[in-house]
């Protein structure tokens, strides 16, 4: 039994190093397929991305020193998809960068928090 637990911990731990990242450019192409689970793959990556995103901005990063994207609240998940899609498209130099990079890019370049809002949460922080 200690073999078991220790083998399993030790694969936990190791096959995260071995694994790749989806890229822009294999994240663009998912998003142009029209298969269903191409469709479900770009959907599912990008509107987590997002999620995560607002969720670390909002929970930890709560004096907004690394995250700057304050997404309107009444933003669709097909706006979101076409927003990254238009930037990977326009940006297929980082075709080979990770995806959640890519994403989260696409994002703060049109919704970049207001200057109030940062000048706001920056004075509360004290």
């Amino acid at each position: 039994m200690k073999k078991f637990v220790l083998f399993l911990c030790v694969f936990c731990f190791t096959a995260p190093l071995y694994g790749d990242s989806v890229t822009n450019q294999e994240l663009l192409l998912a998003c142009k397929d029209k298969s269903p689970a191409k469709q479900n793959f770009c959907y599912g990556f990008i509107i987590s991305a997002a999620n995560a995103a607002q969720f670390y901005r909002n929970i930890v990063d709560v004096e907004q020193e690394f995250i700057d994207i304050c997404l309107p609240e009444k933003i669709s998940n097909q706006e979101v998809v076409d927003l990254y899609i238009a930037w990977a498209e326009k940006h297929l130099e980082l075709a080979k960068s990770p995806a959640f990079l890519g994403v989260t890019t696409s994002f703060s370049k049109k919704y970049s928090c207001p200057p109030e809002k940062k000048m706001k949460q920056q004075g509360t922080a004290f």
